[in-house]
């Protein structure tokens, strides 16, 4: 049983505008020093009860008989449904292992801290020539994996998916799954392989559905397979359907215009395309070529920052890879893409060896051509900065080839995307990546 504390004020407020959010008028009153509440739900019907029952799992709430045990009154005229709730603890996982693929990486006891390297070949980038693993940063990368919250709609699909914001309930119903790479968390208690794994990715309709609208509407299939939505980053809606991640339309219509501008540059970027009232952007990795992002990357390199890091490299790839991050960072000051930090961009590398391949192609890029944009992009979520007009004037000289084909570049489909404001500083930008690279 979790602890009476739960019920307090805070828990109340945030329950209710849970509720309210999905237009359900609550009020939520708990018996005084007891582990048991009864939950009263303005003028609502039975319709509700099943879509109420993941809303409270969400808080580690359940309806008792699964909501069967309703009782309908009146007070002062107003219809009410009244049904107990009890607490539903999830038990904590006591042995975590990082797997890729069906072999052991890592394993580590909760108990005893204690951390067991089973394979350095297939180390995370994360842990890759350290000497000495801890458990904190075990744990740290775990979460890390796993830690989404503050995307739109996403705590509808955490409520869908009846594992709350508990990390190793997650766990044990993901299993840290993403389309980006080959890694996994096995936990003590669930029993899976990575051939079920990969069968079951993302076979749920309707849980993209929830993680597009943050409506629970059908509930037939929610629950079915592995979800890779609690592994995957960023801010805006978005779901992940036959091999392309889909966002709404409404968010993410600069993600084709980019597109439309890295195609006609000669920059790699994404393929992407408009369907109906969402935007499908090709997933570019699959089981044999993967993605680790900048921010964990850097690490490895032990670097500030990833360019800096791949300037060192010593790998056969390396002039390849610092050209493609200079076309990166000119293409990015180009779109005027303040938020091009260092979990929107990153590196492709071979799965089996490891071995760093190419930049991948430029991706998220929803809040580009933003509006007097100075330049300036985040790197991080510490407050740290990056001058992309500094690095783009400092780089198009090597890059004549972009500039040859920007004084040709057809905006008129782009253009169609973009208001007046949009429009004239993208030419701006343009006309100055033209001049920097003569000069």
């Amino acid at each position: 049983m979790k602890d009476i504390s739960l019920f307090d004020i805070e828990m109340n407020k945030k329950l209710r505008n849970i509720l309210v959010s999905n237009n359900i008028k609550t009020l939520l009153t708990l018996k005084s020093y007891s582990k048991e509440g009864l939950l009263t739900l303005h003028g609502i019907g039975e319709n509700y009860i099943n879509e109420i029952e993941l809303l409270l799992n969400n808080y580690g709430l359940k309806l008792n008989s699964q909501g069967k045990n309703l009782t309908q009154r009146k007070i002062k005229n107003k219809a009410f449904i009244e049904t107990p709730i009890t607490v539903n603890k999830t038990s904590k996982v006591a042995h975590y292992t990082i797997m890729y693929k069906e072999k052991e990486v890592l394993s580590l006891d909760i108990s005893t801290g204690s951390v067991v390297i089973k394979s350095k070949k297939y180390l995370p980038f994360r842990f890759r020539g350290s000497e000495k693993i801890r458990a904190d940063e075990v744990i740290l990368w775990i979460s890390d994996r796993v830690n989404n919250i503050s995307r739109q709609y996403m705590n509808t699909v955490y409520i869908a998916r009846k594992v709350g914001r508990d990390r190793d309930a997650v766990l044990r119903d993901s299993c840290g799954l993403s389309f980006t790479d080959n890694f996994w968390i096995k936990v003590n208690d669930v029993k899976t392989t990575w051939s079920e794994l990969k069968e079951k990715r993302d076979i749920s309709v309707n849980l993209s559905k929830i993680a597009l609208t943050g409506k629970i509407k059908n509930v037939t299939d929610i629950l079915e397979g592995f979800s890779s939505l609690f592994a995957t980053k960023g801010y805006f809606p978005k779901a992940v359907v036959g091999g392309y991640l889909v966002k709404l339309k409404t968010d993410a219509i600069f993600d084709y215009v980019a597109f439309l501008v890295a195609k006609q540059i000669g920059v790699n970027c994404a393929e992407s395309f408009v369907d109906g009232n969402v935007v499908k952007i090709k997933i570019f990795t699959d089981e044999n070529i993967s993605l680790v992002h900048a921010s964990e990357l850097k690490l490895y390199l032990k670097s500030d920052l990833l360019y800096n890091g791949l300037l060192s490299y010593k790998g056969k790839n390396r002039d390849k890879l610092i050209r493609n991050m200079q076309r990166a960072f000119i293409f990015n000051y180009i779109i005027g893409n303040p938020d091009f930090h260092e979990d929107n961009y990153g590196v492709l590398y071979n799965s089996e060896t490891f071995e760093l391949i190419d930049i991948a192609p430029c991706f998220d890029h929803n809040v580009a051509f933003a509006e007097n944009f100075d330049g300036i992009t985040r790197m991080g979520n510490h407050g740290d900065f990056l001058n992309l007009e500094e690095l783009a004037e400092r780089f198009s000289a090597n890059h004549k080839d972009i500039a040859e084909k920007l004084k040709c570049v057809d905006l008129s489909e782009i253009g169609k995307y973009l208001n007046a404001e949009r429009k004239k500083e993208l030419q701006n930008r343009i006309s100055n990546v033209i001049k920097w690279a003569n000069n």
